[in-house]
This record gives C-alpha cells, structure tokens and sequence, in this order.
C-alpha cells in the first residue's frame, strides 16, 4: 500500500494544530463531560468529519465529543504507548479494520458488550461484514464508523464506443476489460489503470478463491492464486491494455485516454471535477460476475483498557453518540466514503451519491469483504514494493512471492 494513500483509504480527518503533548490530551479523566475522540487521519475531508462532530455537538449532549486528530505515525505511537500503560487513553479511537485484531491481540481493548447491550448499536443495524469486522473471538471490540472500497470509475462513452454493454449488470470483468483493450489500443486509449497495487491484488486474489491463511491459521500467500493474479497484471501490460508505470492514470482517465479506473470511493472529489464526459462508479473489477467480491476497509470506533475509570454516564454518553451517528453521516460521506450504518439508506441525499450502489442494493452488500486478517499490512507493504517489477518481468512472479512470504512470516514473529 502507499503510504501516500494509506491515511486516505482508512478515513480523512482534521490536521492536528495542537502540540504534541496537546493531541494527547490528559487520558479519559480528564474532563468528566467530555468524550475524548482520536483519529489517526489528516487532510482537507477531515472538516467533513469535524463538520459532523460538531452537528452532534450543537445537540447539547451530556457529553460532548472532542475530535483530536494526528499523523498516523504519531497516532500509532502514541496509541500503543497509552494502550500498553493504561495511561492517557481517549474514550473512543478511530482504528482501521486490520488494525483492531493487533489491538486485541496485545490486550489493549476493552470489550463493547455490556454497555451496548439492549441498545441501537446492533449486527443487525449494520452492513453485517462491517459489523462483523469487529467481532473478535465472539465478543464486539469495533463499533464500524464509516467504509472506504476500491471500486472502479469509468468513461461512459468510452465503453459505449469500445465494450458496449458491459455495464448492463453493472459489473465489469477482466475478459471484458481485456476486450475493451484489444479495440481501444490503436487508437491510443487504455482500458486498465493500475494505480495502487495492494488493492488490485488483494480483490483479485480473493476473487479467485485465494485466501490469507492455511489451514492452521498462517499467513500463506506463496501459492498459485498469487501467481495467477499477477499474471493476470502482467497480461494486460504485455498486451498494451494496462496504463504503463510512471504515468499517471488519473490524469489519462481525466483527458479521456483510460476506459477502466480502479480507484478508492475516496477519490470522488477528483472524479466530480469532470464535466468533458459522462463517468460512473462501479464494483472494483470481478473475475467472476456471478461471484462479486468488493474489498472495503471499515474504520472502527475501538474502547481502549484504561487505569482511570469511565463512569457509567460517560459510558451511556458514548453509546449516545454512536447511535445517533448512525443516521447523522452525511457530511462524513461527502468525502466517497459509505456509512456502515443502514440507516443512511433512508437519506435520500446519500442515495443519491455515486458510492451509495454498495448499500442499496442487496447484491452490494452481500459482495462486501473487508481485509482484517492479523498480517496483511505487512503482506501489502511488501506486495506494493515489488509489485510491477512482477508485471514488467524484472522480477520472477513466484521467486517474489517466496521472499514475500519469508519477510511477512519473520516480521511476524
């Protein structure tokens, strides 16, 4: 994954402006009204998230919520560094799906079950693979906020001209994507933009029936269904379809020269600067149209173990402003971003939004997969770095994968 991209497809907030010592506050006693929010983005879609923090405030709560946004470094840093002493933790922390299960797993969580108990905040108010998400060994430790995909933005007119009907159904596959190449590559124009290497292939790999782990629990991804998925890359950079590395795919697509944009619902802000022609939003490119997989990341509102104790009305304060953020997201998901909650889908603004296809439809829903495989950080990192040297053949394909494997298996222990 890029690092560049990273702190986006997870959420955007506000830039921290405090000091350091500041962003850290004073832990979860130090102001018995107040609900002390971290988050771990930055950039200009955090005023959407801030814009909606204070629309709860403006409520007049029992306890309002403060919003404390920093770097992800330092949001990692100071986070572990608090989680391990129970020290200076907020009330509530903005963490990312594959992020939740470390937390767990070093003990630093505390669990939502007793206090959401009886109230709104339920599997069955929720997209369920968001929800699932944070279900760790059968108790709930996330609380989904908001869902970022890797879907797919297109140029109606150029499908219309090259693959006419390949979005009757909505969905596009790469024989389709292969077909729209062969047709558009004498007149200059790419089918395939190839623009963040960890989410092509982690959707492609699923969809063709790669899983993360063996059967004993392991990371596994030295295996054929890597090497066809790269293979699969590889083909369309031989063939003259894919965008080649170095040039920039958003701006081919932008001067209509890109048929096909793979691409996070994060950057709809870009795609909503274009008037020269008609695009849409769709499902991340499939294998195999009658088995849709959609790759999401769901950020996960996290209670962090603490030495200063929360009082029951803090407690019923936080579960207030997690219910009543269930059908208050508006502003957060001007941004592409989907909620997770299904009360949205009574927002007709929000069904009006290009990214809304994942929520309002049942096929949308059921195709969701969230990456929150205890690892997998480490298998992108790595996949990102070497990934078009595999696709340009500078690199063997399976040789890769080995040291891959070798890499994640030792960061691992």
């Amino acid at each position: 994954m890029k690092a560049s991209k990273a702190a986006i497809f997870f959420g955007t907030t506000l830039v921290c402006t405090l000091v350091l010592t500041a962003c850290g506050g004073s832990g979860s006693g130090s102001k018995t009204s107040e609900i002390l929010l971290w988050s771990s983005t930055t950039g200009p879609d955090g005023e959407k998230i801030k814009k909606t923090i204070d629309q709860y405030n403006e409520t007049d709560p029992d306890f309002k919520v403060k919003l404390v946004s920093m770097q992800g470094d330092t949001f990692t840093s100071k986070l572990t560094t608090a989680g391990k002493s129970g020290k200076g933790v907020p009330d509530l922390a903005l963490v990312a799906s594959e992020a939740l299960p470390t937390y767990k797993n070093q003990d630093m969580l505390d669990s939502w079950d007793e206090m959401i108990e009886g109230t709104e905040l339920a599997r069955s108010n929720y997209v369920e693979a968001a929800w699932d998400t944070g279900t760790l060994e059968d108790s709930q430790y996330g609380i989904p906020a908001t869902m970022g995909s890797w879907v797919m933005y297109y140029n109606q007119d150029l499908v219309d001209k090259y693959v006419p009907g390949a979005l009757d159904d909505g969905i596009v596959t790469y024989e389709e994507i292969n077909q729209a190449g062969e047709k558009a590559k004498a007149d200059g124009v790419y089918s395939f933009g190839y623009t963040w290497g960890m989410q092509n292939y982690s959707n492609l790999y699923q969809q063709m029936g790669g899983q993360w782990q063996d059967e004993a629990g392991n990371i596994n991804i030295n295996n054929d269904y890597s090497y066809n998925t790269v293979q699969e890359f590889k083909n369309l950079y031989d063939a003259g379809y894919m965008v080649p590395d170095g040039e920039d795919a958003n701006k081919l697509f932008a001067n209509q020269q890109l048929i096909f944009l793979p691409e996070g619902t994060w950057m709809l802000s870009n795609m909503e600067e274009i008037s020269d022609f008609a695009w849409g939003e769709t499902f991340t490119p499939q294998w195999d149209a009658d088995n849709i997989l959609q790759g999401s990341g769901v950020d996960q509102f996290a209670m962090f173990k603490t030495k200063e104790e929360r009082s029951e009305e803090k407690q019923t304060g936080m579960v207030d402003f997690l219910t009543w953020l269930q059908a208050n997201q508006l502003e957060w998901v001007k941004s592409g971003a989907n909620p997770t909650s299904l009360a949205m889908l009574d927002n007709e603004e929000y069904i009006e939004m290009p990214q809304s296809f994942l929520l309002k439809t049942e096929k949308g829903q059921a195709a969701v997969s969230v990456n929150a495989v205890d690892g997998l950080s480490y298998i992108f990192d790595e996949y990102d770095n070497r990934s078009w040297d595999m696709i340009t053949g500078k690199a063997d394909i399976q040789e890769t994968f080995a040291e891959i494997q070798k890499v994640v298996e030792e960061k691992m222990k």
